[in-house]
């Protein structure tokens, strides 16, 4: 009897023990969180609204799905990916200033610095960025941060943000093509590998223009809110598109010296040049 509770006394002791050291000693073996992730305060993922500002311009980006999305329009995901990557560095930053003395020198003071918001809440600033990355700082806080890696210096105007590409797909993967410019039209499928208008083989080489095009299309601008005036009200032409899971219907509208086209998918505007739009014009 004395000899089991000797051991029940020798575990207590031992645990008690063990609850002591590492009390006093077990967080010192642990890896900290950097200061720089605690004062963020928010996981890359739970992003899901980013705005920015500097004085009188704005921008909002909104997460709709897996989309970053700009006043409803889709945005550049790679321009949404790098401003996520400066925020959320792999490497932990580095405090490279405690004190405001040069805050306007790295672009982190009230006036010249880029004001972010993410969710509507956590507030962080975006300063200069130099050949060793980029420099952040928190409001309310003289400490400057320095996330290492690329060149990132974002404006704050719609056209730097909204994706341009009107379309890109695997042009091997088309099936119909409905071209109309009245009293014109060209209704071509794709049978066995071959173009067909109707009952008749057409050489690919006639609508290779059409075909190259759509590969990838990109705009010179898209229009943000209103149509610009001085383009025609009725299409000059249609273009309409079937691939393996998928279409869409493009129309181009003349001006001056460019061309308007609309997405009819989801409405959005763009303008290319005279030259890009040549390519859909005639067959």
């Amino acid at each position: 009897m004395e000899r089991i509770n000797f051991k029940v006394l020798l575990i207590i002791i031992l645990a008690l023990g063990a609850i002591v050291g590492w009390r006093t000693y077990g967080g010192k073996f642990l890896p900290k969180k950097s200061g720089y992730f605690q004062k963020l305060g928010i996981k890359k993922e739970q992003v899901r609204t980013i705005n920015l500002s500097q004085q009188e311009k704005s921008v909002e980006l909104k997460k709709e799905g897996e989309i970053w999305k700009i006043k409803g329009k889709k945005a550049k995901e790679t321009e949404a990916n790098e401003l996520l990557a400066v925020l959320f560095p792999q490497n932990t930053p580095e405090v490279v200033a405690k004190t405001s003395s040069r805050h306007q020198q790295m672009g982190v003071d009230e006036g010249g610095a880029i004001k972010i918001k993410l969710n509507g809440e956590k507030e962080i600033w975006l300063g200069k960025s130099t050949t060793g990355g980029n420099y952040l700082r928190f409001p309310g806080s003289d400490e400057v941060w320095l996330v290492e890696g690329g060149w990132f210096s974002p404006t704050l105007d719609f056209s730097y943000w909204v994706d341009k590409t009107i379309i890109s797909l695997d042009t091997s993967k088309l099936k119909k093509i409905d071209w109309r410019s009245p009293p014109r039209i060209r209704v071509y499928e794709k049978k066995d590998n071959s173009w067909w208008e109707g009952e008749k083989k057409v050489e690919e080489k006639k609508i290779e223009p059409i075909i190259t095009g759509l590969s990838s299309l990109i705009a010179e601008e898209a229009v943000e809110d209103q149509r610009p005036a001085g383009y025609s009200q009725v299409p000059k032409a249609t273009l309409a598109i079937e691939w393996e899971g998928g279409s869409e219907k493009l129309e181009f509208f003349a001006g001056k010296d460019k061309y308007l086209v609309k997405r009819n998918s989801d409405g959005q505007e763009f303008i290319i040049s005279s030259e890009t739009a040549k390519k859909f014009l005639e067959i």
